[in-house]
């Protein structure tokens, strides 16, 4: 496995860092928050900015309008954006939604969608967790009926991220209440202005709107706007769960390293010569680089076909707990002063310390708790029984 960069590959590295001093991100309207993952907020304009350039479509096969790039470029506009905190909050998504599209969508969605995605046009939230299916999704109650050429969707999801800022959601729902729990289930691509859809903003700690509860009675889903086939929902969810947690996690290595760049200018400032905190900071810096590393070894086998479970897995629990540890550095070392939110006079580091602390705690429960991937990193790369004999 060799992680460096060819010559067109660190050519456009070049390019997308010219593009960012050309174009600085905070100088673009931010329409959603930062949920502390490292995608930054979410603009609008800043997602158009990079479909004009085709970055959006880049690995797409040519038959669907990209370039039929390497996984390699996504990875490095990715990280180039998290380095500087650029605001392009939902892209991940986009990029999952798209991939799931071009493989399984029907010809409809691939002519009326995929267009608006390659623009920026088109943002997506998922409909998969309910209030009362959450690590256990087979439980959801989100009914569709077939009527005619239309899918009458009719349930609630909780905790879907950018869904009153998107336009476009992809919603798990059971299509047919006879089947067996992982049967039956079917993957809809719905439309955030059909009738019928109620997106209800979820206010945070930080008192900033990221997720949303939404409510849909009656919606009216055109038949084929369906991923693969009606009643292979299960097996859409399980083919998008690992490639979702490795897109929603990737650039969490890029965005701690640039807020540990914050800490040591501040250490260095204050308190250069304290032992301790040099310590700590090496010690962060080590484990950054390692979780850099887990996430190519991920990469490189997605890429290839290979299973990555155990490795997505793997990767997601190292992001979101090393955020929680880098972080809660970051309140330690800013002492007082890192209680403080943006806007305060007294604020250190612009209050981003303080604000990505708070947001940090959900993270080992959103996408999959940490309990719940260490379970699948036993069972899938330990090959352990997935229930421990003896139990009840």
């Amino acid at each position: 496995m060799d992680f460096g960069l060819s010559g067109p590959e660190q050519a456009f590295a070049r390019e997308v860092r010219a593009f960012l001093r050309a174009h600085p991100p905070e100088t673009f309207p931010e329409d959603g928050t930062d949920a502390g993952y490292g995608s930054g907020a979410h603009s609008r304009a800043f997602t158009r900015a990079l479909g004009e350039r085709g970055w959006l479509s880049m690995g797409w096969p040519r038959e669907h309008g990209g370039q039929a790039r390497p996984m390699t470029y996504l990875l490095i506009l990715l990280e180039e954006l998290a380095a500087v905190g650029a605001p392009f909050g939902p892209l991940s998504g986009c990029l999952q939604v798209s991939d799931s599209i071009i493989r399984n969508g029907s010809e409809t969605l691939q002519r009326e969608i995929l267009p608006l995605v390659a623009r920026g046009d088109a943002t997506f939230w998922q409909g998969y967790s309910e209030p009362d299916a959450g690590s256990d999704l087979l439980a959801l109650k989100t009914r569709a009926r077939l009527e005619g050429d239309h899918w009458v969707l009719d349930g609630r999801k909780i905790w879907s991220s950018h869904a009153g800022i998107a336009t476009y959601g992809t919603v798990l729902a059971r299509t047919d209440p006879e089947s067996t729990r992982h049967r039956g289930l079917t993957m809809l691509v719905v439309d955030n202005r059909l009738p019928g859809m109620d997106v209800r903003p979820i206010r945070s700690l930080t008192g900033r709107v990221y997720h949303y509860e939404i409510f849909m009675d009656g919606v009216r889903v055109p038949r084929d706007w369906v991923m693969g086939k009606a009643g292979e929902g299960f097996g859409q969810l399980l083919k998008g769960l690992d490639t979702d947690r490795f897109w929603g996690r990737f650039y969490k290595a890029p965005f701690l390293r640039r807020i540990l760049g914050l800490l040591v200018e501040h250490v260095r400032a204050t308190r250069a010569g304290d032992p301790i905190a040099r310590r700590q900071l090496a010690h962060a810096a080590t484990e950054i680089a390692a979780l850099r590393a887990l996430f190519y070894r991920a990469a490189w086998l997605i890429e290839r076909g290979l299973p990555a479970t155990g490795e997505v897995s793997a990767a997601k629990v190292m992001a979101d707990e090393l955020g929680q540890r880098v972080l809660s550095l970051g309140m330690e070392l800013l002492g007082p002063y890192g209680v403080l939110r943006a806007g305060s006079r007294w604020a250190r580091l612009r209050g981003e310390i303080e604000h990505q602390y708070q947001t940090s705690w959900g993270h080992t429960l959103a996408g999959g708790t940490s309990e719940i991937q260490r379970t699948t990193i036993a069972v899938r790369a330990l090959g352990l029984p997935a229930e421990p004999k003896g139990r009840a």
